[in-house]
């Protein structure tokens, strides 16, 4: 759960990445940019909950552990270990559910705070428009269903140009649903409070349906220095209310954006600047989308085949090296060690410093077990404690991953995808993967599901 929690955010927030550079390139070419946001919020939630279910149907069936493109973005999680008994898990989504239950009941509250005070707001037409009159709260929209327009008193005694952009601005939000948009993502956040992308996201939609609203009220005539002076003027006079509805008035941050917004842009070197822009929200919404770590699948596929491709293709071997193979610890041929079926192969490690050459070691799981039937118990004991000294574990055995992600070590110290794949593949001097039982044996119940080592020439 944590793990997938981990995953949530770092998607959620690459995610994010792409939508800023969305916002930013529908801004220039004066688009609508609530859009951009909207589908955020839907893919942050939709990755988030469909994780696993891709991870198994798009595992593709020639992967191996150390096929790893660097053509492809990509971001990893976390190998997170949990201890916790069930009673702790269930303790966990206790305090999720309390956490969505507090953050909906503040935003109902809000809302159902307005409604209640608006059936004392007397209903008047002002240009045409049906609109209550309340003490001090407004321009804003309220209700979801049937959104009504509700004016301060005070603005019914402004000049009558300053009176109409304020119902014009309030109409505008509800031809366009923004309080239905607005109360989804609400609702979305609710969902999941834990994730600060979501937060982001709310905060966004509340923004971009301003500055959307702004920008058709303007197409319609009306000054920008007027309307500019408006928003700061009801900003300076209305107490807004956030999360209950849509409001001419916002936060001081809010509001500055709003009034840049409106303003022409004009932007130097504006082709590259904009393909700049679109190549890091793509890269954002492809490491989203492609967010994975290897799985214990992998390493049960894992053959000399797949080894050698992934090796290659990693610089970690010279295209024109000529590789010595050995099974078992014999000198063998190419052919004879991809002949072995994945299901036999127990380990397979990569040693391009040897002094005759390239080795690409592989230990059968016979051979293996015979390996390790010669180990005395104190010599596995021994290999247990150097790595609960290297890994701040006390006791390995104890300490079963229930995620299904191998153990990465580099160097004797435990790592994650993210640090494997930035290493500096010319000072990487042998990869050793082990799976199976021998690896258990070996490294204790977190190498159930298999374990790489990575030994660097520092």
């Amino acid at each position: 759960m944590i793990a997938w929690i981990l995953y949530s955010v770092l998607v959620g927030l690459c995610v994010c990445v792409a939508a800023a550079a969305a916002d930013w390139l529908c801004r220039v070419q004066r688009w609508p940019v609530r859009f951009a946001w909207i589908v955020t919020a839907v893919l942050c939630v939709g990755l988030s909950a469909t994780a696993r279910l891709r991870e198994q149907r798009l595992q593709p069936a020639d992967t191996s552990l150390l096929d790893l493109s660097l053509a492809r973005v990509q971001t990893s999680v976390l190998s997170v270990q949990q201890r916790a008994p069930i009673s702790s898990r269930w303790f966990a989504l206790g305090l999720w559910g309390s956490a969505s239950l507090l953050v909906a009941l503040a935003f109902i509250g809000a809302y159902a705070r307005v409604r209640r005070a608006r059936r004392a707001w007397p209903s008047v037409d002002l240009y045409g428009v049906r609109a209550r009159v309340s003490p001090n709260f407004g321009p804003m929209v309220v209700g979801i269903v049937r959104p009504e327009i509700v004016v301060p008193r005070w603005a019914v005694d402004c000049a009558q140009d300053e009176l109409s952009v304020m119902i014009a601005h309030e109409t505008e939000h509800i031809r366009a649903r923004d309080p239905l948009v607005l109360a989804g993502a609400c609702a979305l956040t609710a969902l999941m409070p834990w994730n600060p992308a979501l937060w982001i996201v709310l905060s966004r939609i509340r923004l971009a349906t301003e500055i959307d609203c702004d920008a058709r009220v303007l197409r319609g005539g009306v000054s920008p220095r007027m309307y500019g002076s408006l928003l700061i003027d009801v900003a300076e006079r209305t107490p807004p209310l956030r999360f209950a509805t849509m409001a001419l008035s916002d936060g001081s941050s809010h509001l500055h954006q709003r009034i840049l917004a409106m303003q022409p842009r004009h932007v130097s070197h504006l082709l590259a600047r904009g393909l700049s822009v679109a190549l890091v929200g793509l890269a954002g919404l492809l490491a989203a989308c492609e967010a994975k770590m290897p799985t214990a699948a992998d390493i049960d596929k894992m053959d000399a085949a797949s080894a050698e491709r992934s090796v290659r293709s990693l610089g970690l071997l010279p295209t024109d090296s000529s590789l010595v193979w050995l099974i078992d610890g014999v000198v063998s041929t190419a052919a004879a060690a991809k002949a072995l079926s994945p299901g036999s192969i127990a380990e397979v490690s990569v040693n391009k410093a040897a002094p005759d050459g390239a080795h690409i070691d592989i230990v059968t799981k016979l051979g293996r077990q015979s390996a390790v039937a010669s180990v005395g118990e104190s010599g596995r004991l021994a290999l247990r404690r150097k790595l609960a000294s290297a890994t701040g574990d006390r006791d390995p055995l104890r300490a079963a991953m229930e995620t299904n992600r191998p153990l990465i070590l580099i160097d004797g110290v435990r790592s994650d995808q993210s640090a494997f794949s930035t290493l500096d593949r010319t000072q990487i001097e042998a990869i050793e993967v082990l799976k199976g039982p021998s690896a258990i044996k070996e490294y204790g119940g977190d190498a159930k599901n298999g374990v790489v080592v990575v030994k660097t020439k520092r």
